[in-house]
């Protein structure tokens, strides 16, 4: 497996040369998108090819026998398959809607089954949840995980570096959980899924911090399904609070701001550059910056749940939340009034 990971950066920078020949690009609009040309765009193709090429070589692809395993690797598949569409044909904001969300209660439905809910400080056992309402919040996470994802998208490096610390703690959480019980293989094909899509977008990285490739909705969006596939599968091992953390840079941001927006009377749907990442690249800071940041806070997340380690660590929900929440207030109330005084 180490030799497969260490290989794949490789892979992913070539296919993603490959990708950039295919001629579909992200045009500039004006509005969120900001680049000064057309640039070639689904990336994401590049990353997925790249991981479907890793799990053929580590045999993982032959070892998938549990049928919620497959229901969810059908849902990451199904997301990549309307990124692509709606890079090259283009699709109505309402109906990708519709369709992540259809896809996502599929998942919930024969997906792995969330059975308890835990608060951080309550009892050990947690609640019991009916089949039901599992259903619903499980669909409702993977909905807003991949559209956070999505949201997030608008920076080189910002949401495909971010997503790749992500998964790496998820690949370490995953592969840790898969050791305590080794009945199946579901946890170890998972933990190599994100392991090999980290890696894969390395490679992808190497394009996108130069500006020669986008990630487009293909990679977003399949990334989206991917950290909540692995987020779900991580919560129903432990508790819901663990992917929370990992994922908690892009929940802050994406959930403040539309709730902002909705306080301005803002249309939810269009698209808009209000989100905090979006305020410092009006501010003129480089794309490299804004997603370091990102990055550092990622890490900060991941690294604290882990060293502390997942029963400790979900407990410190509460700290990771206030400081993200009170850092966008601050950054809304400074930065955001000064640029909306001059007009940028």
């Amino acid at each position: 497996m180490t030799l497969v990971l260490l290989g794949m950066p490789i892979v992913s920078a070539l296919f993603c040369w490959l990708v950039i020949r295919l001629g579909v690009e992200d045009a500039p609009d004006g509005g969120r998108k900001t680049q000064a040309a057309p640039v070639p765009t689904s990336g994401g193709i590049a990353i997925f090819a790249t991981v479907a090429f890793g799990l053929g070589l580590t045999g993982d692809l032959i070892a998938i026998y549990s049928t919620e395993l497959a229901a969810l690797l059908i849902f990451i598949l199904l997301a990549v398959i309307i990124g692509i569409y709606d890079d090259i044909k283009g699709m109505e904001s309402k109906r990708k809607l519709l369709l992540l969300g259809a896809i996502s209660l599929f998942a919930a439905a024969f997906g792995p089954r969330l059975g308890y809910f835990h608060l951080p400080f309550g009892p050990g056992a947690g609640y019991p949840l009916p089949v039901w309402f599992s259903v619903l919040g499980v669909g409702l996470w993977l909905f807003v995980v991949v559209n956070a994802t999505n949201f997030m998208d608008g920076a080189n490096g910002l949401a495909m570096g971010s997503a790749a610390i992500m998964l790496v703690s998820f690949a370490i959480l995953l592969k840790l959980l898969d050791i305590t019980d080794p009945d199946t293989d579901d946890e170890a094909i998972m933990s190599h899924l994100a392991a090999l899509a980290a890696a894969a977008i390395l490679g992808f990285l190497v394009w996108n911090m130069a500006g020669k490739l986008f990630a487009g909705d293909t990679g977003a969006l399949g990334m989206g399904a991917l950290l909540g596939a692995a987020g779900l599968m991580v919560a129903c091992r432990l508790t819901v609070w663990e992917p929370v953390i990992l994922i908690l840079p892009f929940l802050v941001d994406v959930f403040l701001t539309l709730i902002w927006r909705a306080r301005a009377g803002k249309h939810l749907f269009e698209a808009h550059r209000d989100h905090a990442y979006q305020l410092f690249l009006r501010a003129g800071w480089p794309h490299w910056k804004v997603s370091a940041l990102w990055a550092g806070m990622t890490f900060a997340c991941g690294a604290g749940l882990l060293v502390l380690g997942p029963v400790t660590g979900a407990r410190i929900i509460f700290i990771l939340l206030a400081l993200g929440i009170g850092l966008w207030v601050w950054q809304r109330r400074t930065l955001g009034r000064q640029l909306d005084a001059e007009g940028r």
